[in-house]
């Protein structure tokens, strides 16, 4: 069953590469921190169309090797044509559902952006996936947190479109795992070994972060009404960006969105 939350449309196409956008210098830092580097052999989980496989592949330099893994032919398919375009020849592919990944030898590392929120018991897919790792090895997940995106600074709208955001994944059995981030790799038999938070942040209205919330938004659209939490004209995704947007402008507010978890753990 396929367990992605956010739905397989050209539009959540769109949301990923934006993501990417924003987040990639942040999630490369946080890949930095947990230790991942050259010569290292890397198995990314739920790779989708393969921008954090193609960052630790960069990292791993052309002495490592990073093996990303889809449980969607579409994002493995496409995530192989843009290590191709982009001319990476360290990286290879494959499609498997997660945990249970076949896998010959043993890897260094083992990473993975926002998959552990799909996932429908996060802490024992980790406990299975650790079996893959050599003794030493790397075991570093990355998921959102919205608690400081929704403080009291943040503009209304901007805080509504987190809420039903959050309120539509976790109806419909997903969670934001960000701050539960620990305890699923200490239910797993994991030691953290160190943990870092990373977001960005404009002043810009007219910055790209606001189209994330809007662009977020739209992709749960039919959670959020199939669940009650708002009416498509409450809503009201056509004029959503401007009205953030403007909001912004006015009460001179930043665009926060949530922020990037990191946590990595040394399998014994």
């Amino acid at each position: 069953m396929d367990s992605y939350v956010m739905g397989r449309t050209n539009e959540e196409a769109q949301r990923l590469d934006l993501q990417a956008a924003m987040y990639g210098p942040h999630t490369e830092h946080l890949l930095r921190l947990a230790g991942i580097g050259a010569g290292m052999r890397v198995l990314d989980v739920g790779c989708g169309p393969g921008d954090v496989t193609m960052r630790a592949a960069r990292l791993v330099g052309p002495t490592g090797h990073v093996i990303g893994v889809d449980a969607n032919p579409d994002m493995v398919t496409l995530a192989r044509q843009r290590a191709e375009a982009a001319g990476l020849d360290n990286v290879t592919f494959r499609q498997a559902e997660i945990p249970g990944i076949p896998l010959e030898g043993f890897v260094d590392a083992i990473v993975g952006r926002l998959i552990l929120m799909h996932l429908a018991d996060a802490a024992n897919a980790v406990r299975e996936l650790r079996a893959l790792v050599r003794p030493g090895g790397i075991i570093t997940f990355q998921e959102f947190d919205i608690t400081h995106a929704l403080s009291p600074g943040a503009t209304p709208l901007a805080a509504r479109c987190l809420r039903w955001c959050d309120d539509a994944v976790r109806l419909s059995g997903s969670t934001i795992a960000g701050g539960r981030l620990r305890a699923i790799l200490d239910d797993a038999g994991l030691r953290v070994a160190g943990m870092a938070v990373t977001t960005p942040v404009t002043v810009d209205p007219k910055a790209p972060e606001w189209r994330y919330y809007v662009d977020t938004v739209a992709s749960v659209l039919p959670l959020i009404i199939k669940h009650g939490i708002a009416t498509e004209a409450e809503v009201g995704i056509d004029t959503l960006l401007d009205r953030l947007r403007a909001q912004a402008r006015d009460t001179g507010t930043v665009a926060y969105p949530p922020e990037l978890v990191g946590a990595w753990a040394v399998e014994a």
